[in-house]
């Protein structure tokens, strides 16, 4: 399940459940919704993820390399404890740019 919460500095996308094979299309379309935002600044807000297998990582890093194409940010809230220990352990805490909260994401 998500919401976009569309913003003139940033837009935020909100992400829960989990995000697997299943889920995998669902997830993709909320970050091409964020994406499609006019925002510079792309918050995924994925603080309320109960799981995030390999193919949510890929959305990711698609998502990250699409923004920085066009100029743009793509800042991901990693506040489930089991998100920010799957982006630390596959290495791309080292490339996506990770915040605790929307807040911290916001004033970056």
């Amino acid at each position: 399940m998500w919401t976009v919460e569309p913003g003139e500095h940033a837009t935020v996308v909100h992400i829960s459940g989990e995000i697997d094979m299943g889920s995998q299309p669902e997830f993709a379309d909320a970050v091409s919704a964020g994406l499609d935002s006019a925002a510079l600044v792309v918050i995924l807000n994925l603080g309320e993820v109960a799981f995030l297998g390999s193919v949510g990582l890929r959305v990711l890093v698609q998502a990250d390399y699409e923004a920085k194409q066009a100029g743009r940010q793509v800042r991901v809230v990693d506040g489930a404890t089991i998100v920010h220990r799957v982006i630390e352990v596959t290495g791309l805490d080292q490339v996506l740019s990770l915040y605790p909260t929307i807040e911290d994401a916001r004033s970056a």
